[in-house]
């Protein structure tokens, strides 16, 4: 059941009127019923012994799109207050309990939960080994995430954010996910032996690795972690690639690329031990994050074993060209986003490894991968559309200025004229 959103021109008119609270009675329940279930959903996370579905996780979407409204000028910490919910939540990453005073805060909570219980069905199917299903739940993961990091920063009235809702932090969670869908495609394609797919894979997974890499500044332990493991992504992209190359039966075996390859392998596949030998050596680590990077080095040395050959400086190294990248988890964007229309990036997506790919972006991928251009394309024209209807709903329901409006509007139509202008050129070459 989904309750309609009301005039909150209209209603506020009546409350002044009265001691009538913000939300109807009848919505006020279902709001509480909903907070119930979503408590239901937390506790299963915690617990391996109890389970939730997809159905379950859709009344979180209910209780957002409730919530989700311009409040302006109320105070909110009486609107939770009347609706009677937790107002606290348990900041894991500081370890206490912070204090929800912001509706806009309460909606990141939840979607924050949602995003965690996405991870949890992914790693569910993965052990199970439905590896689309495992993609897809880990790839709405970084959705979710990207949607709490919105919310999180349109607050007005938080005063004390804490650190696991921090809209920075929860992009990051929203990239790493993202990383970890594509790491799960790429060892599906290694799975099901396409070979020369999964390469490029990897190689798009070490691209992504990388971005993250210059995100922020990371605390030691994590920004030593991801140099390795996008050093490591991109030698089993090389070896992959000279595998497949040796393995091909359609065209004829270039030996001396193939060794380059395997060279080159190697080359990233040293930089990503030295790196965990590193830190073993420098870190103070758990004995988990110790056990971690053992079996990372374990895997490792397998590889090395396997591309065994003579081993080249780094000026001759640099020579060699990598595999060429492809990222086929669609960027994070929010499915929806605060009434308040408050719009974050302060990680502006561009490509962070400028001159080794520059040639390959503007040539060969529209020419041996039309459709990425073009999903690019389609992925804007989402995002602009989307806006447009979330600006129409403000302007039905007099929660924005008509010049403001019209403004926009007109903004956003020209955005959304020039994507479908680009849309219909791709089409005709």
């Amino acid at each position: 059941m989904m309750f309609e959103l009301f005039n909150l021109t209209k209603f506020n008119e009546k409350r002044n009127d009265s001691n009538m609270t913000f939300f109807a009675e009848e919505l006020m329940q279902r709001i509480r019923y909903l907070h119930f279930k979503i408590k239901k959903i937390e506790n299963a996370l915690e617990k391996d012994d109890e389970t939730f579905t997809l159905d379950d996780l859709n009344l979180i979407l209910e209780y957002t799109k409730i919530l989700n409204i311009n409040y302006k000028n109320e105070n909110q910490k009486e609107i939770l207050e009347d609706l009677d919910i937790t107002q606290t939540y348990n900041d894991v990453q500081a370890n206490r309990e912070v204090e929800i005073q912001d509706i806009m805060f309460e909606c990141a909570r939840v979607l924050w939960v949602k995003a965690k219980a996405y991870s949890q069905l992914s790693e569910k199917y993965e052990d199970e080994e439905e590896w689309e299903n495992a993609i897809i739940a880990m790839t709405e993961c970084s959705k979710i995430y990207k949607t709490a990091a919105y919310f999180s920063a349109a607050v007005v009235d938080q005063k004390e954010m804490g650190e696991t809702l921090m809209s920075e932090n929860l992009e990051l969670n929203s990239e790493e996910s993202r990383i970890f869908a594509q790491s799960l495609a790429a060892l599906r394609e290694e799975n099901n032996n396409n070979i020369y797919f999964s390469s490029k894979l990897y190689a798009g997974l070490s691209l992504l690795s990388k971005r993250l890499f210059y995100l922020k500044k990371h605390e030691e332990k994590k920004k030593q972690q991801i140099r390795a493991q996008f050093h490591y992504d991109m030698g089993k992209a090389c070896f992959l690639k000279a595998r497949a190359s040796l393995e091909s039966s359609i065209t004829s075996i270039n030996k001396e690329k193939v060794k380059e390859l395997q060279q080159k392998a190697q080359w990233y596949f040293i930089k990503s031990k030295d790196i965990w030998e590193d830190m073993l050596k420098t870190l103070s680590l758990s004995s988990e994050e110790k056990e971690n990077i053992e079996l990372n080095l374990s895997i490792v040395d397998e590889n090395l074993k396997e591309s065994d050959t003579e081993q080249l400086d780094y000026e001759n190294i640099k020579k060699i060209q990598d595999p060429e990248p492809i990222i086929i988890i669609p960027e994070n964007l929010a499915p929806f986003v605060p009434k308040n229309i408050i719009y974050l990036t302060k990680f502006v997506p561009k490509d962070l490894n400028v001159k080794r790919f520059k040639s390959y972006q503007r040539k060969k991928l529209e020419e041996k991968i039309p459709y990425s251009k073009k999903e690019k394309l389609i992925d804007k024209k989402a995002g602009v559309v989307r806006t447009i209807n979330e600006l129409k709903l403000l302007k039905e329901n007099n929660e924005i200025e008509v010049e403001k409006f019209a403004d926009l509007m007109e903004k956003y139509s020209t955005k959304l004229k020039m994507i479908d202008t680009a849309i219909e050129k791709l089409a005709k070459r």
